[in-house]
């Protein structure tokens, strides 16, 4: 591992509930040693899946630089305050609240240590 970012590992099959309070926590101490300020979990397994689910951990101060989601995509708060820029405007966020991330180039500024999950539904990926 270095300082600026954990080591990436393939996403596993889940082995039963995950404690996504426990884990959030873990990725939040794990961010704070990281000079990125951030850290993250894939908790969805495999390619093609119908939903990749990430756990985003930012130390607050820390930007995830501008983006586009690859597909729709929402946002829930477990814990801190960010605040989401897009074309659309400014979306202000708090621990226990949850967003449609918008189909635009966006950013998220953490103003609080923040803890977030970030849901895509890649295009296709559900089709059957």
């Amino acid at each position: 591992m270095s300082d600026i970012h954990a080591d990436r590992r393939a996403p596993a099959e889940p082995d039963g509930p995950l404690d996504i309070a426990a884990e959030g926590d873990r990725l939040l101490d794990q961010a704070r040693g990281m000079s990125s300020g951030r850290a993250a979990r894939t908790l969805t397994p495999g390619a093609h899946t119908p939903l990749k689910q990430t756990l985003v951990a930012l130390r607050a101060g820390v930007e995830l630089d501008e983006h586009q989601a690859n597909g729709p995509a929402t946002i829930q708060l477990l814990k801190g305050a960010a605040t989401m820029n897009s074309p659309e405007g400014a979306i202000q966020l708090h621990g226990g609240q949850w967003a449609q991330i918008p189909d635009a180039p966006h950013n998220l500024h953490a103003e609080d240590d923040t803890v977030a999950l970030i849901t895509v539904a890649p295009p296709g990926a559900a089709a059957g």
